[in-house]
């Protein structure tokens, strides 16, 4: 471990952070400075985070023009059924401009009820809880105890997923990537890339973004053994980066994320990519 560490410290030190940035969609995050338009964003950007990474950029882009300069106050006042006209025409992949509504009524619901988004998460945290994974489980419950269902007819809540998709659960097996992004986001400390917006949800506790490239990438590196992406492999993953820093596991999930979205990882064994690879050293591909 004491290897890995190394070699994955010298690669987070020498990571070109901001170049990334522009194929992340936490840079609408950086867009804003107050606390209460970030966590909103936030929300919205990573609950649309799924799916090729140019599509995911455009359809968060569309999702906030329609929001103007001060995101909070304009989903405090958003009424689904008024103010539908404004969404008029979003659709991204699966997830239409009713599941967009669904998830902004769900997002001012939430901040009536708690006062913020944070309030809603760190309700759900339990004394005894080692990560996050039942509070996930509680705020997508919370979520869309809101009502939710109303806004779609009964054929189609049955039959679509709709804002359902924004709120899996550890429960069902769901690795929850995108619930768990919006929390490395808020959570883990200011460093140019997560924004440390929530101050009582500990870093410690966070469990890993767990997409193809995160799941490809620590097989190589030995982070993990199982092979089925979902909870458990999300879960042996976080554990893993925890023996290498206990108190902020997920401090180099950006850099590991991007180095295979940058195809800078191949899938097979490349003489010249690998070559390059800043970690190859540690790789086992």
């Amino acid at each position: 471990m004491e290897t890995l560490k190394s070699h994955l410290d010298r690669f987070l030190d020498n990571f070109p952070r901001e170049r990334h940035l522009t194929n992340d969609p936490v840079q609408f995050v950086h867009r804003y400075g107050d606390p209460r338009d970030r966590e909103v964003v936030g929300l919205i950007a990573s609950a649309l985070a799924y799916g090729n990474v140019k599509s995911v950029l455009r359809s968060v882009d569309r999702a906030l023009k329609p929001l103007g300069p001060r995101p909070a106050e304009t989903v405090a006042a958003f009424d689904p059924r008024r103010d539908a006209k404004m969404l008029r025409g979003f659709y991204h992949r699966f997830n239409t401009a009713r599941d967009l509504g669904a998830l902004l009524w769900t997002i001012r619901r939430s901040l009536e009820e708690y006062g913020s988004l944070e309030g809603v998460f760190v309700s759900g945290v339990g004394a005894g809880d080692s990560d996050t994974g039942p509070a996930i489980g509680r705020f997508s419950s919370r979520m869309l105890g809101f009502g939710v269902e109303t806004l779609y007819s009964r054929k189609e809540w049955k039959e679509r997923l709709g804002a359902r998709f924004f709120f899996p659960s550890p429960e069902q097996g769901s690795a929850c990537k995108r619930i768990n992004l919006y929390l490395r986001w808020m959570t883990r400390p200011a460093d140019g890339i997560d924004c440390g917006v929530w101050t009582r949800l500990a870093p410690a506790k966070l469990v890993i973004p767990l997409d193809t490239h995160i799941a490809r990438i620590s097989q190589y590196i030995g982070l993990t053994e199982r092979s089925s992406p979902g909870w458990r492999m999300a879960t042996d993953i976080t554990q893993s980066l925890a023996r290498l820093d206990p108190a902020d596991p997920l401090r180099y999930d950006f850099a590991l994320c991007h180095l295979g979205i940058a195809g800078d990882c191949p899938r097979k064994r490349d003489p010249v990519k690998c070559r390059r690879c800043p970690i190859q050293a540690v790789c086992r591909l």
